[in-house]
């Protein structure tokens, strides 16, 4: 699979970084200015973020329908790999887990069919709270997109408005066959799955944070 990475040099040009299957983008410079970028390798598995990257590339090569699929599946990829680091860690306080607890989880996961389950399961296990009730204390993510796409604000759950902005686009693809959508309902769901990805990083760092706190109170005991 090719992923693509954007970029945006301080000169204001932007442009794509592409890689294949597992591999890191290499170092390169801006063809505008030729200022120098280095690529640092990230912790942990990028699957959604390359998927992601690429959902980005189809919606600028017009490829609109691929864009809206592309952007669900990173999403779900996202969700999956923090719910499933966050039980690894939660196991560690007293084993190492074994490929039987592995197995376990995932026979959870997949029992919750709805991606509006998925969304609860895995923001209650980082933050303690649902993903709406996580929203009402960190709202940052929801007032961006306010000015753009004002039906957020008409919605009473900003989960619903993300699984009928985005997931709902998707299943209309996958289910029904739809494949004609323009260039503003990809935009949209491209947008939407980038702030799905912002919300989901708060809660894993709110979590880390959590985590943190709690070694250090162990330290002092």
């Amino acid at each position: 699979m090719k992923s693509t990475f954007p970029f945006t040099c301080s000169c204001g040009y932007q442009g794509n970084v592409e890689t294949t299957g597992t591999q890191d983008p290499k170092d390169f410079q801006c063809p505008s200015c030729g200022a120098p970028f280095w690529f640092v390798p990230p912790l942990g598995n990028v699957v959604g973020t390359r998927i992601w990257g690429r959902a980005s590339a189809e919606l600028q090569n017009s490829d609109f329908t691929l864009a809206i699929v592309l952007s669900a599946i990173a999403v779900e990829c996202e969700l999956a790999r923090l719910y499933f680091k966050w039980r690894h860690v939660d196991v560690l306080d007293t084993r190492t887990p074994t490929q039987a607890d592995r197995d376990a989880w995932s026979e959870q996961w997949n029992k919750w069919t709805r991606i509006a389950v998925r969304f609860n399961k895995a923001s209650e296990l980082m933050v303690g709270k649902k993903f709406d009730s996580f929203l009402l204390l960190n709202p940052g993510p929801i007032k961006k997109l306010e000015a753009k796409y004002p039906d957020v604000v008409a919605g009473a759950s900003p989960k619903e408005f993300f699984v009928s902005g985005l997931f709902h686009k998707r299943n209309r693809v996958v289910h029904d066959g739809e494949i004609d959508f323009g260039q503003d309902v990809a935009e949209k769901c491209v947008t939407l799955a980038a702030t799905l990805f912002e919300i989901l990083d708060a809660m894993d760092k709110e979590r880390l944070k959590a985590l943190d706190a709690k070694h250090k109170a162990h330290l002092k005991t």
